[in-house]
């Protein structure tokens, strides 16, 4: 239940079908030697997740979140709530959400004689959607199979019955940014501010929600009183440059990451290097492990044994615009900080 959609049936002629990681593995398996060796370090550099302040400030919330969900009034469960994550592009959103519900014991996979029950559902919006889409996306995320074309009343006349029948109790959507053109005409918000209550108040079985997305996600909050009410926000705000521990927390990033990859970070970590990194990253969680591993790729191919500032330097003019132009270069110019943060792009003429 924790697919994006159902898995597509395997065309008839193919009678010696691979897994997934079957085929990727016979693909990997094509790579030049030198390119096999720099895909081995990067899955393990992409394997390190450092916890910091704001897992430990996550995880209580969410905790209490989980209780609150769980809690009955007379016999019967409370409607269901929202537990709102956002950030910037980079900040983490999606990583943090999913460790979040994985790792909360109420969320873990229960077997069944007749099957496995999954508590918790993911789907990711990758686009504008309509709010029939959306229905029908949930509907096929937790299993049900549709046989016929069900239209948006229909979708969401059916939904709360098989949350229910499948014991689904948390549904976790994410770039919920994109339901927030639903928000825009006082209609579509009317609707979309039912479908939602429809699932979060059904009496036999009401479910909650985990929405993770841009900072504009809060506009649905703000739809009703009761999501108001009911919602608990989670705001992952960019790192501060000016803080020690937030630099400490880049250099505890590089250092897991390369250790992992069998590298010697020490070039990486000293000097205003860290400062650096935080700078390209746009001073964001998810950009910091992002920059760092693009180092690593470098240093890979390049068969060394340590990362250093040159790495970093030559992923960023891989990315970049400022390739030749080392003035624009965060890593090689000596007064960075007169750079915008992120990468150098220039505009081009029309």
């Amino acid at each position: 239940m924790n697919s994006k959609r159902r898995p597509t049936v395997v065309p008839p002629e193919w009678d010696d079908a691979l897994s997934d990681e079957d085929y990727l593995a016979e693909l990997a398996g094509r790579l030049p030697e030198d390119d096999r060796y720099v895909l081995e370090v990067l899955e393990r550099a992409k394997s390190v997740y450092v916890e910091c302040g704001r897992d430990i400030v996550a995880r209580k919330s969410f905790g209490g979140f989980v209780t609150d969900m769980l809690a009955k009034r007379e016999g019967r469960r409370d409607d269901g709530r929202i537990f709102v994550v956002t950030g910037e592009s980079g900040a983490g959103k999606t990583t943090i959400s999913k460790r979040l519900i994985a790792e909360h014991p109420v969320f873990a996979p229960i077997k069944r004689s007749f099957g496995t029950i999954h508590p918790s559902v993911y789907y990711s919006l990758m686009g504008p959607a309509t709010l029939r889409f959306l229905g029908l996306a949930i509907l096929e995320a937790i299993g049900y199979e549709i046989t016929r074309k069900l239209d948006q009343g229909e979708v969401w006349h059916i939904l709360p019955g098989q949350l229910h029948l499948r014991k689904v109790m948390l549904i976790h959507l994410d770039e919920t940014q994109h339901l927030v053109n639903l928000t825009k005409a006082d209609h579509d918000r009317e609707q979309l501010r039912k479908a939602l209550k429809g699932v979060m108040n059904y009496e036999a079985w009401p479910v909650s929600f985990v929405m993770s997305g841009m900072p504009d996600i809060t506009k649905i909050a703000k739809m009703d009183e009761q999501f108001e009410r009911r919602h608990i926000p989670l705001a992952l705000p960019d790192l501060d440059p000016a803080d020690p521990d937030e630099r400490e927390l880049v250099i505890r990033i590089t250092k897991e990451m390369c250790n992992a990859a069998g590298m010697d970070p020490t070039g990486a970590t000293q000097s205003d290097v860290p400062e650096r990194i935080a700078h390209a990253a746009r001073y964001r969680y998810g950009r910091v492990a992002q920059t760092v591993l693009a180092g690593i790729q470098q240093a890979a191919a390049r068969r060394s044994s340590q990362l250093t500032r040159n790495h970093l330097a030559q992923a960023y003019a891989g990315r970049s615009h400022a390739r030749g132009r080392p003035e624009m270069n965060i890593f090689l110019a000596d007064d960075f900080f007169r750079l915008d943060p992120g990468l150098f792009l220039e505009h081009e003429a029309d």
